[in-house]
């Protein structure tokens, strides 16, 4: 139902990073790409795209997520949040749909 936000975030989170769209769904454990999903799981989270959504957005780009990724990426990044102001000004600019 929201797969066009979904696709928003990751347009604006490619943008931002550089990343190509392959690698943003490749099994890595990059930390570039890590971070990238991170933020990616948070915006979806704060525009109310459920985790059972999110899992089928990611699976029909080609990336599983495993019970418990999403949570404790989302954990992951409030940590790195609360330590740097700066990424609420990115996170800001990155949950921009037009």
């Amino acid at each position: 139902m929201k797969e066009y936000i979904f696709d928003k975030f990751v347009d604006n989170i490619l943008k931002h990073t550089g990343l190509t769209k392959n690698q943003l769904f490749e099994n890595t454990k990059q930390a570039m790409v890590v971070e990238a999903r991170k933020i990616l799981y948070y915006l979806c989270k704060e525009r109310g795209i459920k985790d059972t959504a999110l899992k089928s957005y990611m699976a029909k780009n080609g990336y599983t997520l495993h019970d418990g990724s999403i949570t404790f990426a989302r954990h992951s990044l409030e940590k790195i949040i609360s330590n740097d102001p700066d990424y609420i000004i990115i996170i800001n600019k990155l949950k921009e749909i037009d």
